[in-house]
């Protein structure tokens, strides 16, 4: 169980367990990590359709495989929750998350008093990239086409495939098919020789 304090250690590691939830194509919703004030102790919650899809039991021992070959700063199995994200006990987390106050943004994830959340919903678009290209340059492309009707994106690559979602600052924010609309535009002006073609 993480304690009152949640170090910079475990906030890093939530961040690489979706990393590598998504790369392995474990559908996450929502996560985040919570303060629960009853028990004084903070939880790693996440959302994932596969608890209904598959059941409780067969989604914890996929999760816990994929525990078991990633390197941890100090997250455990037993600091996890494991959700189906229409149940009423991810609703009553989720909700506990959102009513927290805002301290400030990271790169990848957004700190609350009671919460740092690393994904506020599943919405993503994905498209294949028709040249070679780092994801550090991807990213600096993004920050660059970012203005106040452009709102901040992460982005992950995989070979040639991007995948491109909200982030957490923004809060539960829908949309994400309008991201189709200008980020072309942003990858042409940074790189003329690619394009996108979302899948």
């Amino acid at each position: 169980m993480v304690k009152k304090k949640l170090v910079e250690a475990l906030i890093s590691d939530g961040a690489n367990l979706l990393r590598e939830l998504d790369r392995r194509n474990f559908p996450v919703e929502a996560m985040f990590w919570v303060l629960l004030p009853e028990q004084d102790y903070w939880r790693l919650v996440i959302g994932s359709p596969i608890v209904r899809e598959q059941g409780g039991l067969a989604a914890y021992g996929l999760l816990g495989e994929y525990l078991r070959e990633i390197e941890f700063a100090g997250i455990t199995f037993g600091d996890i929750s494991l959700f189906d994200p229409e149940s009423p006990e991810f609703r009553a987390l989720f909700s506990l998350a959102s009513a927290s106050s805002r301290l400030a943004a990271g790169v990848a994830w957004i700190e609350f008093e009671e919460a740092v959340v690393y994904r506020w919903t599943g919405a993503a678009i994905s498209g294949k990239l028709t040249c070679d290209v780092s994801l550090s340059e991807l990213i600096e492309i993004e920050r660059k086409s970012r203005n106040l009707s452009h709102p901040a994106l992460l982005v992950s690559l995989e070979k040639r495939i991007i995948t491109l979602r909200f982030h957490p600052q923004h809060g539960k924010l829908g949309g994400i098919e309008a991201v189709k609309l200008y980020f072309p535009s942003a990858l042409r002006q940074g790189r003329p020789d690619c394009q996108i073609n979302w899948l």
